[in-house]
């Protein structure tokens, strides 16, 4: 009994802490009792867009970054690794709705060690993004996790990501839910990407062009451009010093406040 007791309450903290969160910009996060900002508490988790923060209400809630279109460095963090568990990082418009991917696939650090309790082992990772020339006054960076890990081990090698479908069961009828779902809800559509972390960190973007209108593609220089968008599956590769090893030089200078 009393193992079965340690089992649930571990199984609640990894669901009630972010998994991967924004470090630098900060994330939306909880406050204290006096209105303090709370640095470490549940920022992203399962639910999107922004985890249990979304809504344009929550908006702003720890401050908002003004940026400038150009290269900048983005900062997160891992509290509990998912092997092969893929990143993105996304533009959202004041809606919450995506607008912009800025990078796809990033592919996660297998090697990493976070112990979940233990938030100075939390394991950084480093990334340089080109922010487009766009004007947007009430704007977020999300941060998707993808866990990959899982859907293998549910018999779906090949995920894809949909918005109002990413968090559920990983069955689309009523049958036993997958292990590690965040939820009994069946998945709307077959093959779903049904466990997923969202973090969001709020800002301005002082660019030229509306965001609505805005063409935007991923830089052709990045190595994982091949890779179908919202399409997921097992993806590692090395980081160095919290930096992707093996990405052109554009993605690994630090640029910005975030160094």
């Amino acid at each position: 009994m009393q193992l079965i007791t340690l089992f649930i309450i571990l199984l609640s903290v990894s669901n009630v802490m972010g998994h991967a969160r924004w470090k630098c910009p900060a994330a939306r996060d909880l406050h204290d009792d006096h209105q303090n900002h709370i640095p470490f508490a549940n920022t992203g988790n399962k639910y999107g867009p922004c985890g249990p923060f979304s809504g344009t209400k929550y908006w702003g809630m720890n401050g908002v970054t003004q940026l400038k279109p150009g290269w900048m460095t983005v900062i997160w963090e891992e509290s509990i690794s998912h092997k092969g568990s893929p990143f993105r990082i996304a533009l959202l418009d004041s809606s919450e709705t995506t607008k912009i991917i800025l990078l796809d696939h990033i592919p996660h650090w297998d090697a990493s060690k976070p112990s979940m309790m233990d938030e100075s082992s939390y394991v950084p990772y480093k990334m340089s993004v080109y922010i487009p020339n766009v004007n947007c006054t009430q704007c977020s960076l999300q941060l998707l996790y993808i866990m990959t890990d899982k859907t293998n081990l549910c018999g779906v090698p090949s995920c894809t990501y949909y918005t109002n479908d990413s968090a559920c069961s990983g069955h689309t009828d009523n049958s036993i839910a997958c292990f590690g779902a965040p939820n009994n809800n069946p998945c709307r559509i077959l093959n779903t990407c049904f466990s997923n972390y969202h973090s969001c960190t709020d800002c301005r973007i002082l660019g030229q062009h509306k965001l609505d209108n805005f063409q935007y593609t991923i830089p052709v220089q990045w190595p994982f451009s091949n890779l179908a968008s919202n399409v997921y599956q097992l993806e590692a590769s090395t980081w160095i010093d919290a930096w992707l090893s093996s990405v052109p030089v554009e993605f690994t200078t630090p640029v910005g406040k975030c160094v």
